[in-house]
């Protein structure tokens, strides 16, 4: 099954106040047709659970045109593009009723050893997937850190932000940099490009901060910082423009 295709609905509690479909339920749909598809290729979680191996999402570069609406029915495929020994390369396409496409996306991904944490040379497994075709034409690229010299006011990790791993879901850190900005900015602009590098693994014990760098106005950077020792987790580039 080179490509797999899932029929979706933007439901009630996917939608942000404007009636279109979150960044961070965008990044779910995405996240969980990737585990999906994983597991009917053999190479899912409870596959590699087996070897004491497990993924990690490393970057992801998304380009939004539109975004579907409440009830809007759309179909999201995906497809792995192989890997180059180290990164698993998976893109994404959200397609709408009349055969769009209105979002597109790339990731790159890791497989890790559990008990060492040392990266799993992906040609090294046998009949790994490949289908060549690039939705974007690019992989996802290294993010620079922003430089910023607003103070940072850290929060603690709650509850619902970790992960079966009992680490920081992944989804969270979008959602804390998205919710960084205020209803004022939110009115004004719409998010149409994200790119983002996943670098530490955040714990239940973590205090973290979002810091901020304009490049212009419609580009910044952002990071998660955790308190403890001043390390970000991840970092990620935003493109906006004026609805």
């Amino acid at each position: 099954m080179a490509k797999y295709r899932k029929d979706l609905s933007t439901r009630s509690f996917f939608i942000n106040r404007f009636g279109k479909l979150s960044t961070s339920f965008m990044f779910y749909q995405m996240q969980d047709i990737a585990w999906e598809h994983a597991d009917v290729l053999g190479f899912g979680f409870n596959q590699l659970k087996k070897s004491k191996q497990f993924w990690v999402l490393s970057k992801l570069l998304v380009k939004i045109k539109r975004r579907p609406e409440w009830g809007e029915n759309f179909t999201l495929e995906t497809w792995s593009r192989g890997t180059d020994g180290f990164f698993a390369y998976r893109d994404y396409n959200f397609i709408d009723k009349n055969g769009n496409s209105i979002i597109k996306g790339t990731s790159s991904w890791l497989v890790l050893d559990l008990e060492s944490k040392r990266i799993v040379r992906l040609n090294d497994i046998e009949g790994f997937p490949v289908y060549e075709e690039s939705v974007l034409g690019e992989n996802a690229k290294k993010v620079n850190s922003p430089v910023s010299d607003t103070i940072l006011v850290f929060t603690p990790v709650l509850f619902n932000e970790i992960d079966i791993n009992q680490h920081f879901n992944t989804g969270r850190y979008l959602e804390r940099i998205i919710d960084s900005y205020d209803f004022n900015f939110h009115e004004k602009n719409e998010l149409i490009e994200l790119e983002v590098n996943f670098l530490k693994e955040g714990m239940p014990e973590d205090r973290l901060a979002v810091k901020k760098q304009t490049l212009s106005d419609n580009s910044h950077l952002c990071s998660v910082v955790r308190e403890s020792d001043n390390v970000e987790l991840i970092k990620a580039r935003l493109n906006w423009q004026h609805r």
